[in-house]
């Protein structure tokens, strides 16, 4: 897959995790100065099966396409993930999320900075 693919496109043109409304328990923020990407994320958690859960995630800032579609799609799959798998999640496991997308060093940083925001968020709440 070719990061110009139109699910990451229309992904990125009609994001539905992105925007915060209600209370969160924990935020988390950083860049990608190579590529001018900024966000934040919020996590709200619940208690499920004798644990933590996040119940609700999303972001807002300014993102290149890339970038806003991953943190999308990150956002939506970390919902109703138990907090210690969510924090297991790795640079691959977003390239998973497209099926094949493959991208090269410069354009690493767009896909990895939502994760990074996310785990910065989820570490604020050891």
């Amino acid at each position: 897959m070719r990061i110009d693919d139109g699910r990451i496109v229309e992904r990125a043109a009609h994001p539905t995790r992105k925007g915060f409304s209600g209370a969160y328990d924990a935020k988390g923020e950083g860049d990608n100065p190579f590529c001018g990407d900024a966000l934040e994320v919020r996590v709200a958690l619940e208690r499920r099966d004798g644990g933590m859960a996040v119940a609700r995630a999303a972001f807002d800032g300014y993102a290149c396409t890339l970038c806003t579609a991953c943190a999308d799609a990150l956002m939506e799959r970390v919902e109703g993930m138990r907090v210690s798998e969510a924090e297991a999640l790795a640079f691959e496991d977003v390239l998973g999320l497209w099926e094949g997308l493959e991208v090269g060093r410069t354009r690493r940083g767009c896909v990895e900075l939502p994760l990074i925001v996310l785990k910065r968020a989820l570490a604020l709440l050891q």
